[in-house]
């Protein structure tokens, strides 16, 4: 967890013992917001890059709200959907 002048409070897996009970209802309420907002994981989109090509794949992992069965077009869509944000990174 590091804080700043800022007041920007990060914060990774692990013991969050060392902070206060306001900032750790802060981080929670945050992070219970930002899962909302995105709503559930529908699948995961992964591309590996090598030197002279890559390899993509799509993972269900349990709870996901798509899965193998689910409709190829679907599935296309998500690939589609993640490909776009791809094209938004920085």
């Amino acid at each position: 967890m590091a804080a700043n002048e800022h007041g920007w409070i990060g914060y990774g897996a692990g013991d969050n013992s060392h902070l206060t009970d306001e900032q750790r209802q802060m981080v929670e309420d945050r992070i219970r917001e930002r899962q909302e907002q995105r709503g559930g994981l529908l699948g995961i989109v992964e591309v590996y890059v090598y030197e002279h090509g890559c390899h993509q794949q799509v993972n269900f992992p349990y709870g996901s709200l798509l899965g193998v069965e689910t409709d190829a077009s679907v599935i296309s869509e998500m690939v589609a959907r993640a490909s776009a944000e791809l094209g938004n990174w920085r």
